[in-house]
Protein backbone atom coordinates (compact mmCIF):
# COMPACT_ATOMS: atom_id res chain seq x y z
CA UNK A 1 0.00 0.00 0.00
CA UNK A 2 1.27 3.31 -0.80
CA UNK A 3 2.84 5.51 1.83
CA UNK A 4 0.35 8.55 1.24
CA UNK A 5 -3.19 6.08 2.23
CA UNK A 6 -4.36 5.82 5.80
CA UNK A 7 -7.39 4.12 6.65
CA UNK A 8 -8.71 5.96 9.94
CA UNK A 9 -11.99 4.51 10.63
CA UNK A 10 -14.24 6.63 12.64
CA UNK A 11 -12.97 9.91 13.48
CA UNK A 12 -14.52 13.10 15.55
CA UNK A 13 -15.93 16.28 13.96
CA UNK A 14 -12.94 18.39 14.99
CA UNK A 15 -10.50 15.78 13.39
CA UNK A 16 -13.02 15.52 10.43
CA UNK A 17 -12.43 19.39 9.65
CA UNK A 18 -9.02 19.08 10.46
CA UNK A 19 -8.38 16.04 7.80
CA UNK A 20 -10.82 18.54 5.01
CA UNK A 21 -8.88 21.68 5.96
CA UNK A 22 -5.66 19.65 4.89
CA UNK A 23 -6.60 17.04 2.23
CA UNK A 24 -6.44 18.01 -1.55
CA UNK A 25 -9.88 17.15 -2.22
CA UNK A 26 -12.18 13.83 -2.48
CA UNK A 27 -13.00 11.10 -3.94
CA UNK A 28 -16.57 9.52 -3.84
CA UNK A 29 -17.04 5.58 -5.84
CA UNK A 30 -20.23 4.61 -3.73
CA UNK A 31 -22.81 3.50 -6.30
CA UNK A 32 -26.47 4.37 -6.15
CA UNK A 33 -25.86 7.02 -3.00
CA UNK A 34 -29.27 8.63 -1.95
CA UNK A 35 -27.61 12.25 -1.13
CA UNK A 36 -23.93 11.69 0.16
CA UNK A 37 -22.98 14.43 3.03
CA UNK A 38 -19.06 13.55 2.10
CA UNK A 39 -19.33 16.08 -0.80
CA UNK A 40 -20.43 18.86 0.55
CA UNK A 41 -18.49 18.25 4.01
CA UNK A 42 -15.62 18.64 1.45
CA UNK A 43 -16.88 21.49 -0.27
CA UNK A 44 -17.78 23.36 2.84
CA UNK A 45 -14.10 23.75 3.27
CA UNK A 46 -13.43 24.30 -0.33
CA UNK A 47 -11.73 21.12 -1.28
CA UNK A 48 -13.05 19.71 -4.88
CA UNK A 49 -14.81 16.08 -5.14
CA UNK A 50 -14.30 14.03 -7.91
CA UNK A 51 -17.64 11.69 -7.83
CA UNK A 52 -19.05 9.15 -9.57
CA UNK A 53 -21.54 10.16 -11.90
CA UNK A 54 -24.40 8.29 -9.99
CA UNK A 55 -27.17 9.24 -7.61
CA UNK A 56 -27.12 12.02 -5.36
CA UNK A 57 -23.76 12.92 -6.14
CA UNK A 58 -25.79 14.87 -9.51
CA UNK A 59 -27.15 17.10 -6.85
CA UNK A 60 -24.15 18.19 -5.03
CA UNK A 61 -20.85 17.98 -6.97
CA UNK A 62 -20.91 20.48 -10.12
CA UNK A 63 -18.78 18.93 -13.03
CA UNK A 64 -16.04 20.75 -13.83
CA UNK A 65 -16.59 23.70 -11.44
CA UNK A 66 -16.60 21.96 -7.89
CA UNK A 67 -14.73 19.02 -8.99
CA UNK A 68 -15.78 16.28 -11.48
CA UNK A 69 -18.54 13.40 -12.41
CA UNK A 70 -17.53 10.86 -13.83
CA UNK A 71 -18.31 7.30 -15.18
CA UNK A 72 -17.58 4.68 -12.42
CA UNK A 73 -14.51 2.97 -13.89
CA UNK A 74 -10.97 3.04 -12.97
CA UNK A 75 -9.65 4.85 -15.92
CA UNK A 76 -12.07 7.92 -15.80
CA UNK A 77 -11.37 7.97 -11.54
CA UNK A 78 -7.61 8.19 -12.46
CA UNK A 79 -8.00 11.18 -15.14
CA UNK A 80 -10.58 13.27 -12.58
CA UNK A 81 -7.94 13.31 -9.77
CA UNK A 82 -5.00 14.09 -11.82
CA UNK A 83 -6.91 16.66 -13.71
CA UNK A 84 -8.14 18.08 -10.43
CA UNK A 85 -5.01 17.94 -8.72
CA UNK A 86 -3.76 20.11 -11.40
CA UNK A 87 -4.97 23.15 -9.22
CA UNK A 88 -7.26 22.35 -6.85
CA UNK A 89 -7.23 25.73 -5.10
CA UNK A 90 -9.16 26.83 -8.77
CA UNK A 91 -12.31 25.24 -7.47
CA UNK A 92 -12.50 27.03 -4.14
CA UNK A 93 -14.79 29.36 -4.96
CA UNK A 94 -17.52 27.49 -6.30
CA UNK A 95 -16.71 24.64 -4.06
CA UNK A 96 -18.14 27.19 -1.45
CA UNK A 97 -20.73 29.08 -2.74
CA UNK A 98 -22.33 25.27 -3.60
CA UNK A 99 -21.82 23.55 -0.11
CA UNK A 100 -23.80 27.07 0.73
CA UNK A 101 -26.79 25.73 -0.95
CA UNK A 102 -27.17 22.36 1.84
CA UNK A 103 -27.13 24.56 5.12
CA UNK A 104 -29.56 23.56 7.71
CA UNK A 105 -31.09 26.99 7.62
CA UNK A 106 -31.73 26.51 3.66
CA UNK A 107 -33.56 22.82 4.33
CA UNK A 108 -35.62 24.49 6.46
CA UNK A 109 -36.42 27.35 4.83
CA UNK A 110 -37.24 25.08 1.55
CA UNK A 111 -39.20 22.07 4.08
CA UNK A 112 -41.84 25.46 5.23
CA UNK A 113 -42.04 26.40 1.78
CA UNK A 114 -43.15 23.20 0.21
CA UNK A 115 -45.24 22.33 3.58
CA UNK A 116 -46.85 25.88 2.96
CA UNK A 117 -47.01 25.36 -0.91
CA UNK A 118 -49.39 22.37 0.02
CA UNK A 119 -51.58 23.82 3.13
Amino acid sequence: MSKNIEFLGNVGEEELRGLYSRCRGLICTAIDEDFGMTPVEAMASGKPVVAVDEGGYRETVLDGATGRLVKPTVDALINAVKEVDEHPEAYKDACLRQAGKFTTEKFVQEMRKKILKHH
